[in-house]
């Protein structure tokens, strides 16, 4: 039991560094094309890399009746999250995204936790939910926030795709299902895929494969690593640890997102989102010691 714990714990540290990766990345993806013109796309690669892994792993395809309203929600739950993500980047900073989402997300996911759970609020959660509340309204800038800005600063998306995916993790431990957790993460993303296809116009069907290699990189990196096995790692955790732990990885995700946000786009990270992200990451810990 001790090994499996280290493994998942292993896992999720290059998940979460994968995770951070995948914000600049994603926001080179956003120069070549809008977020619905790619969806598919996305989940379809993730899809294809998932089956091959299935196949020689000899993992069964069998689909799970049992986990169908979970799967359909959190598919659901998935597109609209990777939609806020790749919308978010396009008009945004990729580091900014990748600070507010993996620290507001956890803080989220406890609250969602506390209303489905009836749980009691201890002492050192409850300082660190105001300390999390505090931290958010810093890294997303609320003296300047307005209906225009907060949509150019991408923050809006951002909040988003904190609350989905937050909803995601949630129903991903409440199915607590009996399928080995990457033949649910493979029905998952074929569900999500064919939700995104109504998405997609005739003009833009084969669209990716007019952009060059740079975009490949980008998008396989996103979509094969990231999606196909980062969030496979990532919901086999939320199974195992239970929804609170699992979350509670994502705070190496902003330190990861900076970095590399940093090196590969050169972005400059302001005052407020070190001081933000250090007390949603504080509040995170305080909250799943």
């Amino acid at each position: 039991m001790i090994n499996r714990k280290l493994y998942l714990y292993i896992a999720m540290i290059f998940t979460m560094i994968s995770f951070g990766i995948s914000w600049p990345t994603a926001k080179i993806v956003g120069g070549y094309a809008n977020p619905q013109d790619l969806l598919a796309w996305r989940f379809f690669f993730a899809l294809i890399a998932m089956a091959i892994f299935m196949k020689i792993a000899s993992i069964p395809f069998e689909f799970p009746v049992k986990s169908i309203k979970y799967i359909i929600f959190t598919s659901a739950m998935i597109v609209i999250y990777n939609y806020n993500y790749l919308k978010g980047t396009q008009v945004g900073m990729a580091s900014l995204g990748g600070v507010i989402v993996p620290t507001t997300s956890p803080i989220i996911t406890f609250l969602l936790g506390l209303l489905l759970y009836k749980k009691k609020l201890l002492p050192k959660e409850a300082l660190g939910l105001i300390l999390g509340f505090f931290g958010v309204l810093l890294l997303v800038r609320f003296w300047e926030i307005d209906a225009i800005g907060i949509i150019n600063s991408g923050n809006i998306f951002f909040i988003f795709a904190a609350l989905s995916w937050s909803c995601a993790t949630i129903a991903t431990q409440k199915s607590q299902s009996t399928y080995h957790p990457i033949n649910f993460s493979f029905w998952l993303y074929a569900f999500s895929m064919f939700m995104t296809i109504p998405f997609l116009s005739i003009d833009s069907i084969l669209l990716p494969f007019y952009y060059d290699s740079i975009f490949w990189i980008n998008f396989l990196i996103i979509s094969v690593v990231v999606l196909g096995f980062g969030n496979t790692a990532y919901f086999l955790s939320a199974m195992k640890l239970g929804s609170g732990k699992a979350s509670s990885f994502m705070f190496i995700v902003p330190f990861s997102a900076v970095l590399s946000s940093s090196l590969l786009l050169g972005e400059i990270i302001a005052v407020t989102t070190i001081a933000g992200g250090l007390l949603t990451l504080i509040a995170v810990i305080l909250i799943n010691k």
